[in-house]
């Protein structure tokens, strides 16, 4: 067996792995497609000559947007007929590794943020940099603040953005107006966020509910304080993980659940999240949070949903959660799949995502009114102080220090005694010596 066809078979036995850190779609899915389910094949016109395919690990009416799109290029391309594969739920990459080590994968595929450097370093996708200034160039100037950088890895551009969100802080105006507190403004302070909690934090309800032990959500926390998980060569946890920003940074966030008693505990540890329902219920004030729950949250009568940018610490911080498309370095017709993309994430495809989430390309949303948007400009201002997730420096984040930065969170929200210094030590060794191993491997 060729040894990238063998490295890329070996790759599914990562998948837990890898499935525990694609943030971008963490939300789980309440009906959860276990098998492919492909467009139903259309009798090719005689000028058809290209048959595309299309990964995706959306499912239900998240598959309305693909099919628009897909429509609208097919009417303007008839030389191309653009098939929908959508596999959701644990499936998906196992597929998409299976198929990929095949030689057999869609030609198009999405992947999420944290599963782009393991991806590509596969050789399972092909830069776009050439296609971009080529015969039908693509202008990156076109999208919204730091939405391509993900989907950039080692100096070149492998993936187009199709859905994203920074986070950001939904707060409830009833509970606000209830209690005669201000509504939170941008540039507000963690001394701003734990004053507004108190002052929430009576009669049954908290003033904040917090994401538990989600460790890509905490990375913002450690931006916010100044600190860093991992050295910018990817070498290091050691004296960085253990930084005395980490360290307060784990002793705020700790405080606010065990000190201050601002947050509701943590429902269930293993679930994403902390699996709490506070917000939604009308019993916490505020959310830290991605946009994924938007749209539920508007039409829920327990909340009158408002959304600001997350407080400032030491710095103004955010993070992104991402997902975007590739090519396939084994389609056939790379020229035709190009075609597609730009299609599927440019100007014309944003034209039918803005009506479900926040369209990439910067002058649709404003021309959709999404920047004066009293919540979707929240997200979208979000974007102007992202900094790097971890996993950035490093293609073994989720082997190694996403499992230390859990269990160390799970330990400081679970006993208020913990020693935060010695436990943020402890987690760095533990993620030195597991990313340790890897690099020798």
């Amino acid at each position: 067996m060729h040894r990238r066809t063998l490295s890329l078979v070996l790759a599914v036995i990562l998948l837990t792995t890898l499935l525990a850190g694609c943030t971008s779609l963490p939300a789980p899915t309440p009906q959860v497609i276990e098998k492919v389910v492909t467009a139903t094949p259309k009798p090719l016109p005689k000028e058809a000559k290209i048959v595309l395919r299309v990964g995706t690990g959306d499912s239900g009416e998240g598959l309305n947007p693909h099919q628009d799109i897909i429509a609208k290029f097919e009417a303007a391309n008839p030389d191309i007929i653009v098939q929908l594969e959508a596999v959701a739920g644990n499936d998906y990459y196992t597929r998409l590794l299976t198929q990929i080590a095949a030689g057999d994968a869609p030609d198009i595929m999405q992947i999420g943020d944290d599963a782009v450097p393991m991806f590509v370093d596969k050789g399972a996708f092909l830069p776009l940099d050439s296609y971009m200034t080529g015969k039908y160039p693509l202008d990156p100037k076109i999208y919204l603040p730091g939405v391509m950088k993900p989907g950039a890895y080692k100096g070149k551009q492998y993936f187009l953005p199709k859905d994203f969100t920074p986070l950001g802080v939904m707060y409830n105006k009833k509970i606000f107006d209830k209690y005669g507190v201000a509504y939170p403004k941008d540039g507000w302070t963690w001394d701003d966020l734990l004053k507004t909690s108190q002052a929430l934090t009576k009669d049954g309800i908290y003033g904040l509910q917090l994401p538990a032990n989600w460790t890509s959500g905490f990375e913002y926390w450690v931006a916010a304080a100044g600190g860093k998980l991992i050295s910018p060569d990817g070498k290091s946890y050691v004296g960085f993980m253990d930084s005395p920003e980490v360290i307060a940074a784990v002793q705020f966030y700790a405080d606010l659940y065990n000190k201050y008693k601002v947050a509701p505990p943590p429902a269930d540890l293993n679930l994403w999240r902390g699996g709490n329902a506070e917000f939604d219920n009308g019993k916490a004030a505020m959310l830290l949070v991605g946009r994924w729950p938007q749209s539920g949250l508007k039409k829920n009568p327990n909340v009158s949903l408002a959304v600001v940018t997350p407080p400032v610490g030491k710095a103004t911080a955010n993070v992104l959660f991402w997902s975007g498309f590739g090519i396939f370095s084994g389609a056939k017709n790379p020229e035709a799949a190009w075609r597609f993309l730009r299609f599927y994430v440019g100007e014309e495809g944003s034209k039918v995502w803005k009506d479900w989430a926040i369209p990439p390309v910067a002058s649709v949303a404003a021309a959709a009114g999404m920047n004066s948007d009293p919540i979707e400009g929240a997200w979208i201002k979000g974007l102007d102080s992202l900094v790097d997730r971890a996993y950035v420096f490093t293609p073994y984040w989720g082997d190694s220090a996403d499992p230390a930065l859990n269990k160390a969170l799970q330990t400081v929200l679970i006993d208020p005694k913990a020693n935060v210094a010695d436990v943020m030590k402890n987690a760095a060794k533990e993620a030195q010596a597991a990313l340790d191993k890897k690099l020798k491997q």
